[in-house]
């Protein structure tokens, strides 16, 4: 119990990101937005001026939702382009500098390094700052809120919603629900829906003080850019999912509008407010449980029914490390099992796998603690065995 408080003490942190990497143009995956949140909690300054992140194979089990086995896969599909889908290598930001006029195009994660179960990233060097000893102009975001989400684009509206709450709430000195507005274009830029994609038209109309969002959008389909065109796509399948998760799993309650030019949306009015932490913390532990059981259905759909999962994970406090250990135990059993159901919940109430004073292999029909049943009642031990 001392272990999962403590655990729970180390999600529960909070950490700081800059208020530049947030509202950067650009794009990204989940998996790299996790990492440096993670990353952040172990960060150094190497030789050459880079911001060097340490995560070890605790804090990625607990990312990747893997309780055992090997995280190597796990890091070479991170990592590897040569493999289907997107690497943390393409986690890049464009940056505008209105004062100087000028705009910067970065590659976030320059190198990667994983051996013995710890993986090192570094960072971008022209960052550094952005990272590390931030004094002003950054946001304190939940370690927690940051992980329980698993879309890309939950993730971006959160940092861009928290970030843009947290400075309308110092200005006005007002909390509660606060408005937040964007133009069309300019949050599927910001979400990294368009990309610069190499254009430099597209990237002269971004230096200038105010952008025609309109032509950025022409100039991206040009460029292929057409995910996502149509405002009622764009929103069931980015601004509605979003919401959804955002209100199920964060701090962050939302809703939104859309800003109409005649018939045309041209932009996104969003209302925010932030939650009580007891409410947001009651809400977490709710969402943690859907996560835990979403991995327990993959793991036990052969063997049980949906609703014996349920009875599994409740019995166990949702501990997926002590239900997996079961699992294992139950499917290297000599004999064959008569209730499934009953023999992993008295292998994790008595911890059989961890009791070296058990034999793997038992050779009573139970649990090595009932008698033969002479009478042939086995109805009557079936009950026993499933009320314990």
């Amino acid at each position: 119990m001392e272990n999962k408080n403590r655990e729970q003490l180390i999600v529960s942190k909070s950490y700081p990101k800059s208020n530049e990497l947030i509202n950067a143009m650009g794009k990204g995956t989940a998996l790299s937005q996790k990492l440096f949140a993670i990353g952040m909690n172990n960060i150094t300054i190497d030789k050459t001026n880079n911001a060097v992140a340490t995560i070890y194979g605790s804090d990625l089990r607990k990312m990747f939702n893997s309780t055992s086995g090997s995280l190597y896969e796990h890091i070479e599909s991170l990592c590897d382009r040569q493999i289907k889908g997107a690497t943390i290598f393409d986690w890049n930001l464009l940056m505008k500098d209105k004062e100087n006029g000028k705009i910067e195009a970065h590659q976030v994660v320059t190198d990667a390094y994983f051996k013995d179960g710890t993986l090192v990233l570094r960072y971008n060097n022209s960052l550094t700052d952005k990272i590390v000893n931030l004094k002003k102009n950054y946001t304190l975001l939940s370690l927690a809120d940051t992980l329980s989400l698993k879309s890309v684009y939950s993730l971006r509206l959160y940092e861009m919603l928290k970030s843009r709450y947290d400075y309308q709430k110092y200005l006005t000195k007002e909390a509660g629900e606060l408005v937040i507005e964007y133009k069309l274009t300019e949050l599927k830029l910001e979400l990294g829906i368009i990309t610069s994609g190499g254009s430099k038209e597209i990237k002269n109309e971004l230096e200038k003080d105010n952008p025609d969002y309109d032509r950025i959008e022409e100039l991206a389909e040009k460029t292929g850019q057409t995910k996502y065109k149509e405002y009622k796509i764009f929103n069931r399948n980015v601004l509605s999912k979003a919401k959804e998760e955002l209100n199920k799993k964060t701090s962050l309650e939302i809703d939104y509008e859309p800003i109409k030019s005649g018939r045309r949306t041209v932009g996104i009015r969003f209302f925010v407010k932030i939650e009580d932490p007891a409410v947001s913390k009651e809400k977490q532990q709710v969402i943690n449980k859907d996560d835990v059981l979403d991995e327990l259905v993959d793991l036990l759909h052969d063997d049980f029914k949906g609703k014996e999962i349920r009875e599994i994970a409740e019995f166990a406090e949702y501990d997926i490390d002590k239900i997996s250990k079961a699992y294992e135990y139950m499917q290297n059993y000599a004999t064959k099992i008569d209730v499934p159901i009953a023999f992993i919940k008295e292998c994790i109430k008595n911890e059989y796998y961890n009791n070296a004073a058990k034999p793997m292999y038992p050779k009573k029909n139970a649990f090595n603690n009932f008698d033969q049943n002479d009478n042939g009642n086995f109805d009557e031990l079936e009950k026993i065995l499933l009320d314990n």
